[in-house]
């Protein structure tokens, strides 16, 4: 009984995990266009340029400017600039009228995710336009269940051959490694994993075309669209590396069963690894601002997760040897062996994952206010309860302790399981970067309480607002004058400076677009006291695109 109640936990957490809100949009996100939402220009721009944050995909792209009574005003030129692959950029025809226009434009991002969005502006100050000004949005691809299980197949047969190699190389003790069960059971997990891996992998080509090209699978299951996909984009060319990859490995693992050389063997693990690196190069960290740090982080990342998983799929699948007693001390065995290397696998994948999700959470309350943030503390957690589990388990391996170990292996391949869902959920969600939420921070400077916050904290207007209060937590009097300076950097745009309006007592306020890009800024507080006396300081600012 009380095992089935393990076991039923366990399933119910994997559910859960599988229906998990997958609120996204893509992963490339504008960190400066020009209009800028809702700038007012004096006179009417010749282009108009969107810059991402990453490079962009030569499909399924598209920029086009309309005015108030929706006529197409751009030169129907839209093209992604031939020196920058990240800006998207078309003409305008000249001398257009004073009123309000949009720049509609959609895009593909690196890693295979497509965005859509509009950019309000407005030409000539005085005009009366007829209809209200809205603020810019920005769409993307939502996870689906399709995604979702096919990327999930991916791993989990992944980390049925990641498992076996592991075992047979690490895990195994050399007097069992010629039990019958053993081999059979050992060969039938690593063609299953081949098999499986295969499946997913030719499945994922028109899953990632229809999500790139933005249709349905019955638009894209056709030759053409299929082999022009496959050699116009970046996913395209990797996919031809993976299938590449999976037959090399095939056909090793078949001829190793046929001559038992184990040179073979040791062959078949060059295409295996190099598999994990192709799914390193198609998430987040192949468009990092350091994609070679941040690929091996990944690929380092997921390797040690699936060795994790896939050993832990290898106990439930050898659980039958610790039912006899002639086998069951090498069942024990190997979890006492196991434990040593799940302690350096829990520490590749702790710091890994503390590196890699620096640059993509700006902050700690993006791990909590965001989409990215909220799956990627999720996975945390349920690391944290894999070790656990494990620990469980390795006390149960030193006391030989057949009593409720199968409940606490099943239980840690569920969680583990669960982990890599939300692993897939992850690379397909945008990072914390795009939508790091409203800034605020307090400084001290020579006992002078000083805070400054920013809302929304994104491209286009914002409210600036600065508290100055005094050691007693008192607001602070007889201020002359409030300016903050704004300096991006990102790149080299000179300076701005604002002078901001007393709201009351030590409250001071100011609307403005000075976040004109996306990323670090410095903000530099300047405040003149009525007795000359100043108080200075500096705050770093992570600017987003798109309001959280």
């Amino acid at each position: 009984m009380k095992t089935r109640k393990y076991f039923l936990f366990a399933v119910l957490l994997l559910f859960g995990v599988l229906i998990l809100p997958s609120m996204a949009s893509a992963h490339a996100y504008i960190v400066k266009s020009s209009p800028s939402e809702n700038e007012v220009w004096k006179a009417p721009p010749k282009k108009v340029t969107i810059q991402f944050d990453e490079k962009i995909q030569p499909v399924n792209y598209s920029i086009q400017v309309f005015d108030e009574d929706g006529k197409r005003v751009d030169r129907k030129d839209g093209r992604i600039n031939s020196r920058n692959g990240a800006v998207l950029e078309c003409g305008l025809h000249t001398n257009l009228p004073k009123g309000t226009y949009q720049i509609q434009w959609k895009a593909v991002s690196g890693d295979g995710h497509p965005v859509q969005g509009v950019i309000p502006f407005q030409v000539g100050s005085g005009h009366e336009a007829k209809q209200p000004s809205t603020p810019g949005t920005e769409t993307g691809y939502t996870p689906k269940i399709d995604l979702i299980l096919i990327r999930w197949l991916q791993y989990a047969s992944f980390a049925c051959i990641a498992g076996m190699f592991f075992f047979s190389l690490f895990i195994v003790p050399r007097e069992a490694g010629h039990n019958p069960y053993i081999k059979k059971a050992s060969g039938k997990m690593l063609q299953m994993g081949i098999l499986f891996l295969a499946v997913g992998t030719l499945l994922s080509l028109p899953l990632t075309a229809s999500i790139e090209l933005t249709t349905s699978w019955r638009h894209v299951l056709h030759a053409g669209v299929l082999k022009s996909f496959t050699t116009s984009t970046d996913f395209g060319h990797i996919w031809l590396v993976q299938m590449a990859l999976l037959l090399c490995l095939a056909a090793l693992v078949f001829f190793h069963s046929k001559t038992k050389n184990p040179a073979l063997f040791f062959a078949a693990l060059v295409p295996a690894l190099g598999w994990v690196l192709t799914k390193a190069l198609i998430g987040h960290a192949a468009s990092a601002p350091h994609p070679v740090w941040q690929v091996t982080l990944d690929f380092l990342h997921l390797l040690s997760a699936e060795i994790w998983v896939g050993s832990l799929a290898m106990f439930a699948v050898f659980m039958p040897l610790a039912r006899h007693e002639d086998t069951k001390p090498h069942y024990f065995r190997m979890i006492r062996a196991f434990s040593k290397w799940g302690i350096a696998l829990v520490v590749v994948l702790a710091v890994t994952g503390v590196l890699g999700s620096i640059t993509y959470v700006p902050n700690l309350r993006s791990l909590v206010m965001t989409s990215y943030g909220e799956v990627l503390f999720a996975k945390i957690l349920l690391l944290l309860v894999m070790v656990m589990l494990a620990a469980l388990n390795f006390w149960n391996g030193r006391r030989n302790r057949k009593k409720g170990i199968f409940a606490s292996v099943s239980g840690e391949l569920a969680t583990g399981l669960a982990v890599l869902v939300l692993s897939v959920i992850l690379t397909n969600l945008p990072t914390a970067m795009a939508a790091p939420g409203p800034f605020k921070e307090t400084k001290t400077v020579h006992q002078e309480v000083v805070t400054f916050s920013a809302t929304p904290n994104v491209i286009g207007e914002n409210t600036f607002t600065l508290s100055l209060k005094d050691r007693n937590g008192r607001p602070i009097e007889h201020i002359e004058q409030v300016t903050l300076t704004f300096t991006s950097l990102e790149m080299e745009m000179g300076s701005e400076s604002k002078v901001l309006k007393k709201v009351k007592v030590g409250v001071y306020r100011a609307k403005g677009m000075d976040f004109n890009m996306a990323g670090h800024w410095n903000v530099h507080v300047h405040v003149l006291k009525k007795d000359l006396n100043t108080i200075d300081t500096d705050f770093s600012v992570h600017v987003g695109s798109q309001p959280e």
